[in-house]
């Protein structure tokens, strides 16, 4: 029973970065998922830090405490998903699919980060 739940996981997890990257299909065997989910990962880890820079210089304007506030947040958010991730991760089990979800998670969450500065520091630039 435990492996069909987390199969459904894996497969819903696998959809879920499909339909949000539709330029690159991540299918197959585990190695390509993985080829494919890092070149993901290196895409969304590179719009998340171009975001967060912008949002530090729009935070700049508000003051010294508001910008540490931001780098506090961004370091324990990357602290909380690193622990997340770790949790999805150990649903496998030390499976095979376990590297591939870990990666899913950090894709998933990576993104809610950077729609969540966008739309906080997008409505402070207005």
């Amino acid at each position: 029973m435990r492996a069909f739940v987390v199969l459904s996981l894996f497969v819903g997890l696998g959809t879920g970065v499909m339909a949000q990257d539709e330029e690159t299909k991540c299918c197959c065997t585990t190695y390509d998922m993985s080829v494919c989910l890092s070149k993901i990962h290196d895409k969304v880890d590179a719009e998340l830090n171009a975001t967060y820079e912008k949002a530090l210089r729009l935070t700049q304007r508000f003051g010294d405490q508001d910008v540490e506030n931001l780098r506090d947040a961004e370091q324990k958010w990357i602290a909380y998903r690193d622990a997340a991730c770790k949790a999805e991760y150990g649903l496998w089990g030390k499976g095979s699919g376990g590297p591939n979800a870990y990666g899913m998670c950090i894709i998933r969450l990576t993104r809610q980060r950077t729609n969540d500065l966008k739309n906080v520091y997008t409505k402070m630039n207005r």
